[in-house]
């Protein structure tokens, strides 16, 4: 796969198969899988949600496959990036983050605090590291990898990976 295909819907946009089984999954788990269905079925990858796995760490993984995938969903949003490579998303719909939140998470942050915390996230799922302690000392300005990155007035948007490739906005 020489690409990196990344969607990104509104929650209410998503439409779970019937196809598709479901088990113990929230429904923002169970959107997400169905837009990695619908993105890997428009790039020509069948799909089983009995393949999907989760690592020691709680990184999914789709067993018996090169493809990696990581999503995120936020109040309105998901967000789901695909490709051959290690990778990490995540999405924020606008909001203010506290003081609190400020001074405990983003230590090293002068401004733009929502998109800081986006790419922390992201990074912590392109390693597989949800530690929080791991979280609060990271510093944005260390990290090293490629970037895209989305924001507008809706939502901070980042995916981090590593490598060289075309990024394809599904």
């Amino acid at each position: 796969m020489d690409k990196i295909y990344i969607c990104i819907k509104n929650k209410d946009d998503i439409i779970i198969k019937d196809d598709i089984k479901f088990c113990n999954f929230k429904d923002e788990t169970k959107k997400a899988f169905a837009l990695l269905s619908n993105m890997l079925d428009k790039i020509g990858i069948k799909f089983d949600i009995n393949s999907i796995k989760y690592k020691d760490n709680g990184k999914p993984y789709i067993i018996n496959s090169n493809i990696r995938f990581s999503y995120s969903h936020s109040k309105n949003y998901i967000a789901c990036v695909v490709s051959d490579i290690e990778l990490g998303i995540d999405i924020e719909d606008i909001f203010n983050i506290s003081n609190s939140a400020r001074c405990l998470y983003l230590k090293n942050v002068d401004s733009n605090y929502r998109l800081s915390w986006v790419k922390k996230e992201a990074y912590c799922k392109l390693l597989g590291d949800f530690d929080d302690e791991f979280f609060k000392n990271l510093d944005i300005n260390k990290i090293k990898c490629n970037s895209y990155i989305i924001s507008n007035d809706k939502y901070d948007c980042v995916c981090h990976y590593e490598g060289e490739k075309k990024i394809v906005l599904m």
